[in-house]
């Protein structure tokens, strides 16, 4: 599979889920009211906290799928394996909706703060959430495998059906729905079980029906280093799950549902920020972990590779994030139309634009781990990064509220990139760190808060028309990403390529 082919149709996957997610909230809002877009807000903390129950399956499949696509011979026990293991996240599935469902008169009780949804639609509302949690949370595995197999095409084709469904399909289902709130997350249920069916029969036609009948007489020596990886990435989800969704869920209790709707826009933004990363990442694990199985001199490519990356990441997140970061308020009022969002939320917008674009490069250095096959170092830092920060972020929510949580969010990412990315690379990486952090990193963002802070010199005037400002801010981060894309050392080799070839023939005339 073509790793450009794979990194453009996760490209295009990952924008056109962003960007649907971004266009669907003035309409959620318009249509249901800042109280229901909280509880669509809580929906969403639910899906993420979910992913602990994953015991770091769905990630070490992913890996496992990509050895075995590279080279059979060394990792034959794999369609076993996958068998075995979707078993397990079935009886699981069903023991969790169980206990959810048991759960959700509390939730809705003493949980959330609704004020004009009715008690007993909250409830049904919550056992709907964690019925459809239950179902995405089982696709998981799925998923791994054709993201391991390298069909990226295929699963972002049907990501594009599933969202443009799960968004403006609601949109228009709860338009003509007596009663939104339970159509809404019905629609979810039902849109979510159609993408489910859809990932179990492709994985299974990729893994060999053969192999998953069979277990060889050492099957258990094979699942011994498997779930041993997979506890690791397992912990060090759980750790990084608590660490950065903690805000959220705390705030979730704390705030009032329509206050927490308010949030849930800058959420939604910085959720944004980091997944438009996650397509490179994508592309690239299988292929990094494909490269140290089976080349000669996979070392040397891998870490080639890596700061390519590394220098895309940047390329693309410096731009959005800076420029998010210096237009809050116009951006809002752009998106949902709501001013008092705005003037609630701007300095909020910006701590957790800047902290998001810094933090999807520092996603970089589990990736760096991750294909090594050793989580230990991911482990141990950020046990000790959790027993800080997630007092830390329980604190600054409950007595400082979303302006709280921002400043630790920008602070801890920035700790990240300084500290700890000298730390990983200290035993991974040895020797790129200073050109990692200077050329990589630091020179594009430098770049492109240049040329961000130079528009702020063009005379404007904002909150006009909601379309000028998009239209505005789009030709600001477009120029900014054109002239940090001139960074990329592949690009930069290109260029000085071009140059000497033109030299060359007006030297031969």
């Amino acid at each position: 599979m073509s790793i450009k082919r794979n990194a453009v149709a996760n490209y295009v996957g990952q924008l056109y889920s962003t960007l649907a997610g971004i266009l669907v909230v003035p309409l959620y809002i318009h249509q249901l009211g800042m109280e229901i877009y909280g509880l669509i807000g809580f929906f969403s903390i639910l899906l993420t906290w979910l992913q602990l129950l994953d015991v770091g399956i769905s990630t070490t499949l992913l890996r496992e799928a990509a050895r075995y696509r590279a080279n059979k011979e060394q990792n034959p026990y794999f369609p076993a394996l996958f068998a075995t293991l979707g078993k397990f996240f079935l009886i699981s599935a069903g023991v969790l909706v169980v206990l959810g469902w048991i759960a959700s008169p509390y939730i809705a009780s003493h949980w959330l703060h609704a004020k004009t949804i009715p008690h007993q639609d909250l409830i049904v509302a919550v056992a709907v959430m964690v019925l459809t949690a239950a179902i995405r949370w089982r696709t998981g595995p799925f998923r791994s495998v054709i993201v391991g197999y390298e069909h990226q095409v295929w699963l972002n084709a049907l990501n594009l059906i599933a969202i443009t469904l799960r968004t403006f399909g609601a949109v228009f289902v709860i338009r003509f729905a007596s009663n939104p709130v339970i159509f809404f997350f019905g629609w979810q249920l039902a849109i979510s079980i159609a993408e489910a069916s859809c990932c179990i029969w492709k994985s299974y036609q990729l893994v060999p029906r053969s192999g998953r009948g069979s277990k060889a007489p050492d099957f258990n020596t094979v699942l011994k280093p498997f779930l041993k990886f997979a506890l690791g990435a397992a912990f060090s989800s759980a750790i990084w799950t608590f660490i950065s969704q903690i805000d959220r869920l705390v705030l979730s209790k704390t705030l009032p549902l329509a206050t927490y709707g308010s949030f849930t826009v800058v959420a939604t933004a910085a959720t944004g920020i980091v997944m438009l990363s996650s397509p490179i990442m994508q592309a690239i694990v299988p292929r990094m972990t494909g490269m140290k199985t089976n080349t000669e001199k996979g070392e040397q490519e891998t870490l080639t590779l890596y700061r390519w990356t590394t220098q895309a990441v940047s390329i693309f997140m410096a731009p959005l994030s800076i420029t998010i970061a210096l237009y809050p308020t116009q951006l809002i009022w752009a998106w949902t139309q709501n001013m008092q969002i705005g003037e609630q939320m701007s300095l909020v917008m910006t701590l957790y634009a800047l902290g998001s674009g810094i933090q999807a490069i520092c996603g970089l250095l589990y990736n760096l781990q991750y294909v090594s096959g050793n989580l230990s170092l991911h482990m141990k830092g950020f046990s000790v990064f959790a027993i800080i920060l997630i007092p830390l972020n329980i604190l600054a929510a409950m007595h400082y509220g979303a302006l709280g949580t921002g400043v630790v969010w920008l602070g801890q990412n920035i700790f990240y990139l300084l500290v700890w990315a000298y730390i990983v690379h200290r035993k991974f990486a040895p020797k790129i760190h200073i050109p990692w952090l200077t050329r990589d990193v630091m020179l594009i963002w430098c770049v492109s808060a240049v040329v961000a802070c130079a528009s702020l010199y063009i005379p404007f005037e904002w909150n006009v028309n909601r379309w000028l400002n998009l239209l505005f801010l789009g030709i600001i981060g477009f120029i900014n990403l054109v002239i940090c894309c001139l960074f990329h050392s592949k690009v930069g080799e290109y260029l000085k390529n071009m140059t000497f070839r033109r030299l060359n023939l007006r030297g031969e005339r």
